[in-house]
């Protein structure tokens, strides 16, 4: 039995400071664990995608789940701005929609 994970993905762009410099190809993509939220894996491809790297490193090596990264406020305009955007597009857990299915009189087979 293989590891149950959810895949998000955005492109460099969804940050402000591919903008500032005009280099806005590239994207960010992550894995999360779909039990415990943890950050399984991350890459980056783009203009100082090496600034990235560090934060997300140091929150895997803690075994923090994506949602501090969401939830954390970086400085403004930097390239570690964008992981916010990275990271609000994960995509929620199963449980929690087969329980606003469930709620909404819906069932998810």
């Amino acid at each position: 039995m293989g590891l149950a994970y959810r895949v998000a993905s955005v492109p460099v762009a969804s940050g402000w400071r591919p903008w500032t410099i005009s280099e806005k190809r590239g994207f960010m993509k992550t894995l999360i664990d779909a039990r415990s939220d943890r950050i399984l894996g991350f890459t980056a491809f783009g203009p100082e995608a090496g600034e990235l790297m560090g934060t997300v490193q140091l929150a895997m090596l803690a075994g923090l789940p994506y949602t501090t990264l969401r939830d954390a406020m970086f400085a403004h305009p930097t390239m570690t701005e964008g992981l916010k955007a990275l990271f609000m597009s994960v995509p929620e857990r199963l449980e929690n929609h087969a329980e606003q299915l469930q709620h909404s009189g819906t069932h998810a087979d």
